[in-house]
């Protein structure tokens, strides 16, 4: 395996603290690695002396010893591997996933290595919330030794997901099943990575101590002021509503008796009074009936579409399912009950047009539409109770579905779709309908986007800062330029003047302005040098003015013996004697290659922004845009067509500079979309290519009840407006 010694791309002070830190890592994980093996060889004895004989204690005994044999040489195979996470910071490996398989290489994932994976993801999952401040100064403290942007926590060579893999690549040392691996895991859970965060806070103050970044300091995510809500009832969740895309905040749903009125109306315009003459003859179905349908109805396989049924097929699929329990005798529901299956149906109906035909959130919909209806019929705190647990956990599978999956333009998150799938799956699979299941799937699926939100917020940060940066490079070059450029007006120079001036100078006199701004002496002296070059010979001073563009040339990236030449060729002064006598110096032509063939700072950001974008008039359609663009504020959403099949995704304005009309827009993870300004926007948006996405206030099983309540209470006043006794 390589090692730190190998790194010489790293200076050498780096490669010496990341030496150090490994060290650190070593000393203080060896006895909380020692204390896991004690617990495991403890926790094999007593599953073998538990058992009753047979395999079952024949295999406990087995991995006993093979611990016991295979122990001392642990500490050393798992130290090995993290050190070879060290040795390959800031290097991307390529992974064989990168290429197309072949056809034939295809094969599903085996269960039990999914179900390894999936543990030893929780665990690094768990410690990323629990030690997520010291996780983020490390980050940015290990970047600036390998000098690098600030790393991401699956990158970084100590941290949580780093040391859930070395364990789980030191543990097929042991040779032991599954089932003692993931004992093994559980232990490591409770010993090594509860005290993962006193790591990470030692391994800082180490960084600090050295000077490196000794005055971070973290990043804390805004949080909004918890919303005072009333005592809940003795059935709904105490959990504060949570938000997993958008602000989760609703009104209090109405009570029981309002919407058995509203209901009631809607009935009376849509359904004739023959019909529900020609239903008293029928029997009432119990509540075990009902039921017993309903797990019938869920245990269908046909139950999992695409898209969820319209609230009229869902309830003639359990009205049929009754009539079949009763040989076909004529059964009808509860008014309660009968409520509750029109609701349902009426919330899907709002939910299909809010979700994308055929995604991913349609697909969940459909799967949860009969346990959901079990859940209310069951429960009737489902339509009053906002924090409901069913009711939690449905809008924290559509809110990520929708956004995170069917409206990312970004790859397909087939880790996110297996979670949400899983999730799901197991509330169809509990036949009862135990709300405990739903609640502690909410609260898995609660603590696994949080993490994601909280990565998504922290990448969004950067390329706003990025984006920043690069605006402000982009006005102090033009600032720098417009000056070269007066001195160079009226002036005869020689083309390696006019080069050095125009490309590495212009360079110098930008960083200045950056890190001192226009009006410091620094940027006037500089200015000065140019002057004095393009003045007479006489009054300077050849050796003072030599030696400031020798050192800013060297501050833009050129060597400092190429400096020199450079700055002898423009003062006409003879070069130095001090080269080697074999290695001549390069012509004034060389020089002026190398010159004209520089990278720019902003050179990329300028590729991005077609030249003749900004020459075309606005029309009067693409001014209106623009002046809307321009009232948005930060963190607002557009839509945007992103092919010729018409298929949108959903992304963020996350930055612009109304003076330049550079804007950053990045996707729900925060990664940044191709760069665009304002004006190309704006352009988009005339031509129906681009939407501003309005402001919602509450999450989609808000919205959606709040337009089924809209829709009901219009029935209503219909209902009083066409009845004579009113």
């Amino acid at each position: 395996m390589p090692t730190l010694a190998e790194r010489s791309d790293i200076p050498p002070r780096a490669r010496h603290l990341l030496a150090q830190q490994l060290a650190e890592c070593d000393g203080l994980l060896e006895p909380l690695l020692r204390g896991v093996l004690d617990d495991l060889e403890h926790e094999l004895f007593r599953l073998a002396e538990q058992s009753s004989g047979g395999h079952a204690q024949q295999d406990s005994m087995a991995a006993l010893q093979e611990v016991k044999r295979t122990r001392p040489r642990f500490q050393g195979r798992f130290m090995a591997l993290l050190e070879h996470r060290f040795a390959g910071i800031g290097q991307s490996e390529a992974t064989p996933a990168a290429a197309a398989p072949d056809a034939g290489d295809l094969a599903l994932v085996d269960p039990h290595e999914f179900d390894e994976s999936m543990a030893l993801d929780d665990l690094a999952t768990r410690t990323e919330l629990h030690a997520g401040n010291a996780l983020f100064d490390l980050c940015h403290r290990y970047a600036v030794l390998v000098a690098a942007p600030p790393l991401d926590n699956d990158e970084l060579p100590c941290g949580p997901h780093t040391l859930a893999a070395v364990l789980g690549e030191a543990a097929g040392a042991f040779g032991l099943q599954r089932e003692h691996r993931l004992l093994f895991y559980r232990l490591c859970d409770r010993r090594l990575f509860t005290a993962a965060d006193a790591l990470y806070t030692h391994l800082n103050t180490h960084l600090k101590a050295a000077g490196i970044l000794p005055d971070l300091k973290s990043y804390l995510p805004k949080r909004q002021a918890p919303v005072p809500q009333p005592a809940p009832a003795a059935t709904a969740n105490p959990t504060p509503p949570i938000q997993p895309a958008v602000n989760f905040t609703a009104p209090a749903g109405p009570a029981q008796a309002e919407l058995h009125a509203l209901l009631d109306a809607r009935r009376h315009v849509l359904q004739p009074e023959s019909d529900e003459a020609a239903a008293q003859s029928a029997q009432f179905a119990s509540m075990p009936e009902l039921q017993e349908a309903l797990t019938a109805l869920q245990a269908l396989p046909s139950r999992n579409h695409e898209a969820p049924q319209p609230g009229a097929g869902l309830a003639s699929d359990l009205m049929a399912q009754l009539r079949h329990a009763s040989h076909g005798q004529a059964v009808r529901l509860q008014p309660e009950q009968r409520d509750t299956l029109d609701l349902i149906g009426l919330l899907y109906d709002q939910l299909l047009t809010e979700t994308r035909r055929k995604g991913v959130a349609q697909q969940l919909l459909a799967n949860l539409q009969v346990p959901l209806l079990r859940v209310a019929l069951a429960d009737g705190n489902f339509f009053t109770v906002r924090n409901h647990p069913a009711r939690r956990l449905l809008n924290l599978v559509l809110e990520t579905a929708n956004l995170w999956l069917d409206r990312s333009d970004d790859k397909f998150d087939v880790a996110l779709n297996q979670r949400l799938q899983r999730a799901v799956k197991r509330v169809v699979d509990d036949r009862s309908g135990d709300l405990g299941v739903i609640q502690r799937e909410a609260d898995d699926l609660d603590t696994h986007l949080k993490m994601i939100a909280r990565r998504a917020e922290i990448a969004e940060r950067r390329q706003v800062e990025a984006a920043q940066g690069r605006d402000r490079l982009h006005a102090a070059r033009t600032v720098a330029g417009h000056a070269i450029g007066q001195r160079l007006a009226d002036r005869k120079t020689t083309p390696l003047v006019r080069a050095l001036l125009e490309n590495a100078w212009t360079d110098a006199l930008t960083l200045t302005l950056l890190r001192d701004g226009e009006n410091s002496e620094a940027y006037r002296r500089r200015l000065a040098a140019v002057d004095q070059l393009l003045g007479s010979p006489i009054a300077r001073d050849d050796a003072k003015l030599a030696a400031d563009f020798s050192h800013g040339l060297t501050q833009v990236g050129l060597q400092a013996t190429e400096a020199e030449q450079i700055t002898r060729y423009a003062l006409e002064l003879p070069q130095s004697p001090e080269a080697p006598a074999n290695v001549p110096a390069p012509s004034q032509t060389e020089l002026l290659i190398r010159l004209k063939s520089r990278h720019k700072p902003d050179e990329a950001a300028a590729t991005t922004e077609p030249s003749g974008s900004r020459k075309l008039t606005l029309t009067p359609s693409e001014r209106r845009a623009l002046a809307t663009l321009k009232q948005l504020p930060f963190g607002s959403w557009l839509e945007f067509t992103v092919n010729q099949q018409g298929q949108q995704a959903a992304r963020k304005l996350a930055w612009y500079a109304p003076a330049s009309g550079r804007c950053l827009v990045v996707n729900a993870r925060g990664a940044a979309s191709p760069e665009r300004t304002l004006e190309q926007i704006a352009r988009m948006m005339a031509r129906g290519q681009v939407r501003v996405l309005p402001r919602q206030d509450g999450g989609m099983i808000d919205r959606a009840w709040n337009a089924l309540m809209a829709g009901l209470r219009k029935f209503s006043k219909t209902t009083e407006t066409t009845d004579p006794a009113a």
